[in-house]
């Protein structure tokens, strides 16, 4: 058998250095026959992973490069259409879902949160593109507010979270859900009842929550923004 005195193994078979140090080894090469024993690998091979920066990498090179493609398909279209546009609008988004699923999958309530935003304002961008017939202000924005602050509640009670852990995202929804009054100002929105009722539905929760939980809510609210 063969022996590495630095590295104190015995070596097996005819190697001429240790494949640990590539140092020298003693001894008389073992010339046995090891047919039936298994052989164990001094290096094993270790299973490759694609870590969380090169999945970034790869991922925001295929947006770009998408995006790149159909940037020039709009351009050799010369505003005829619009899907273009939409399809790169969709990339854009799928791209931005996927990096606040990375880094905020620890916290629920937070990525479902960026994601309601990001959607409100896609649609409204989308609303925007298609001549601003005004349905992303009088349905898809109300609805996503509502079901948002639903799902806040339901995650929030399922997961057993104390109240100031998670009552500063509900004041910052009802602080964002008063931005639904400017496209009924500027009479945008062609039918403001939905919004009205969601942005009701947030200003006697908040109400609530000063009446009943306001060591809570200013906890929460000096932890989130230092005040």
């Amino acid at each position: 058998m063969r022996y590495c005195p630095k590295c104190d193994i015995v070596i097996r078979g005819e190697k001429r250095c240790c494949p640990l140090c590539q140092g020298k080894i003693t001894g008389v090469p073992d010339t046995r026959d090891i047919s039936g024993i298994p052989e164990t690998e001094a290096f094993p091979v270790l299973e490759r992973r694609i870590s969380s920066v090169t999945f970034m990498k790869l991922l925001t090179f295929l947006f770009l490069a998408l995006e790149i493609c159909f940037t020039l398909t709009d351009w050799m279209l010369k505003d005829n259409t619009l899907w273009p546009r939409l399809v790169m609008l969709g990339i854009f988004v799928g791209w931005l879902d996927v990096i606040a699923a990375m880094y905020l999958r620890g916290n629920i309530i937070k990525l479902l949160t960026v994601e309601t935003y990001v959607a409100i304002i896609i649609n409204c961008y989308v609303d925007h593109m298609t001549r601003l017939h005004g349905w992303s202000y009088a349905w898809v924005a109300p609805t996503l507010f509502l079901g948002l602050l639903g799902a806040t509640l339901i995650i929030a009670n399922a997961t057993g979270l104390r109240y100031n852990e998670y009552v500063s995202y509900l004041a910052l929804d009802a602080a964002v859900s008063l931005l639904q009054l400017i496209p009924i100002k500027y009479e945008i929105n062609p039918v403001p009842l939905p919004a009205l009722i969601v942005i009701g539905c947030y200003l006697i929760l908040m109400s609530a929550l000063l009446v009943f939980r306001f060591r809570d809510l200013k906890t929460a609210l000096e932890r989130r923004f230092s005040v």
